[in-house]
């Protein structure tokens, strides 16, 4: 399916885009900040509002006065009633390379881009490209304040400026939402915000972010149930076999399970107890219900349990590039349960 996209030729009034332009030009730029996560190369950046990639819930209130003010004007003229869940200017030079790439692997986010470079000739380069497979579908060039609207979910790119550009090559992103498109989502990121999960350092990352790619991967990737990507993004509140951290002391389950509800709690004590994920992939090699446990015992769990815990086994493990040593669980296809009480 060819992705949706929309153009905008010119973005904000004089006034407000003085102001924003010179606020934009004046960022402090860092370099090291990389559109593609698997590829080593970054660019130039500066974020405005503080908000990792992993962010549901709106930001507005971080922006700085200027960024307030266009964000209001954005709502107000294009937009509507949308949640703002990050803001930063990216910057470009030739050498400096942008790669294909997706913003979010949600359904409902959205990427503004808006070109800041009052000139700027074709034969400089720097297009944005929007991507359907292997097929180019879109290609807009850096016109000073003209705007592309996007799915996050859509893969595209920066193009390199070539060696003829003089220029520094800036935008300015707004990524947005419409407000509560998933209050399960917003709701367990309070929450783990209140337990300053993202403070605590997990997989080069903070605990936070990992928690809720994980529930991303199991609810939009995946087509997870409710239950199953609750249970995802609690997996190691408790601790486990490979993250020793205890976020939440298992006698305080009740709060957890005031988040998730009690099918999901349940599933994130048996994610904390099991001898994992080599006793998840011998089950489904040996189309086994018994998991071995990090004490010695074994323990029989149901089908749906196993089908859950394997899927949250497979959203963790894809986070962190880790899933390709486990042939099976590279193999596993989720089917939808119901983990309702009978």
């Amino acid at each position: 399916m060819t992705p949706q996209y929309w153009t905008i030729p010119q973005v904000f009034s004089p006034e407000i885009l003085k102001s924003v332009e010179a606020l934009v030009n004046n960022a402090p730029l860092k370099y090291g900040w990389a559109s593609n996560k698997k590829i080593d190369y970054t660019h130039w950046n500066h974020d405005f509002a503080h908000a990792g990639s992993e962010n549901g819930l709106d930001i507005a209130d971080r922006l700085p006065p200027e960024l307030r003010i266009a964000w209001e004007f954005l709502q107000r003229e294009y937009l509507g009633t949308q949640s703002l869940l990050r803001c930063y200017t990216n910057a470009h030079t030739f050498g400096v390379e942008g790669y294909p790439h997706t913003d979010s692997s949600r359904p409902h986010d959205y990427t503004l881009v808006i070109y800041m470079n009052q000139e700027w000739q074709r034969n400089w380069g720097g297009e944005t490209m929007i991507y359907a497979g292997n097929q180019i579908v879109h290609a807009e060039l850096p016109q000073f304040n003209h705007g592309l609207i996007f799915p996050g979910a859509s893969w595209h790119s920066a193009r390199s400026v070539t060696r003829v550009c003089p220029a520094l090559r800036r935008t300015l992103m707004f990524k947005f939402a419409a407000p509560n498109c998933d209050s399960q989502r917003d709701r367990i990121q309070v929450f783990l915000q209140t337990l300053g999960a993202d403070r605590i350092r997990h997989s080069g990352r903070n605990l936070q972010r990992h928690l809720l790619n994980t529930y991303d991967i199991l609810h939009s990737t995946m087509q997870a149930d409710q239950t199953t990507a609750a249970a995802g993004a609690m997996h190691s509140i408790f601790g486990t076999n490979a993250f020793k951290h205890k976020t939440v002391a298992n006698r305080q389950r009740e709060i957890v399970a005031a988040v998730i509800g009690e099918p999901a709690t349940e599933l994130v004590e048996l994610f904390r107890d099991i001898d994992r994920p080599k006793t998840l992939e011998s089950a489904l090699a040996n189309s086994s219900l018994d998991l071995a446990l990090r004490d010695g015992s074994t323990r029989t769990v149901s089908e749906s349990q196993l089908n859950s815990l394997c899927a949250i086994e497979v959203a963790n493990l894809r986070d962190q590039n880790a899933l390709s040593g486990w042939p099976h669980l590279s193999q596993f296809k989720l089917t939808r349960t119901n983990h309702a009480k009978k």
